[in-house]
């Protein structure tokens, strides 16, 4: 009788062990399955104006051509500079830009883009320049254009 209740010990243990996972997991309960990491989303697109500032290094500039490059095409571009008048020509993401009037230092034009966000990635460079009396500058060193909202 002994023998019979150790071997009804016996399987009762075993049958124990594989209800509790004997699958060499230690009884451990599974767990639920690992999740992705959560990506850092990117700043929503914020469509708006940004503005080129001029430092000029004359007092009688009469006309600056420029150009603007950035990641998008600067659209709906107008005067910044009172009184300047300004026409422009888009290729890709470069406008090529003309201000004519009495320009100085300060906000020289305006435009629109898709995305402030961006503006660091915008820049514009001053190609040819010349004073109010239409004499070209012989250099357009000493020019320089920030690009801001």
């Amino acid at each position: 009788m002994a023998m019979r209740h150790a071997r009804v010990l016996l399987l009762a243990g075993a049958a124990f062990t594989s209800s509790c996972g004997g699958g060499g997991d230690g009884g451990v309960a599974p767990t639920e399955p690992a999740q992705p990491p959560v990506q850092p989303t990117a700043p929503s697109a914020v469509p708006g104006t940004l503005t080129a500032r001029l430092v000029t290094p004359y007092t009688d500039d009469g006309a600056l051509l420029l150009d603007i490059t950035g990641p998008a095409a600067a659209a709906e571009i107008v005067a910044a500079a009172q009184g300047a008048v300004v026409h422009a020509r888009t290729n890709g993401n470069t406008s090529r830009v003309a201000v004519f009037g009495s320009i100085g230092s300060g906000a020289l034009v305006r435009f629109s883009v898709p995305d402030v966000n961006a503006a660091q990635q915008f820049s514009a460079q001053v190609t040819e320049a010349s004073d109010r009396a239409s004499a070209l500058r012989a250099t357009v060193t000493g020019y320089q254009v920030t690009i801001a909202p």
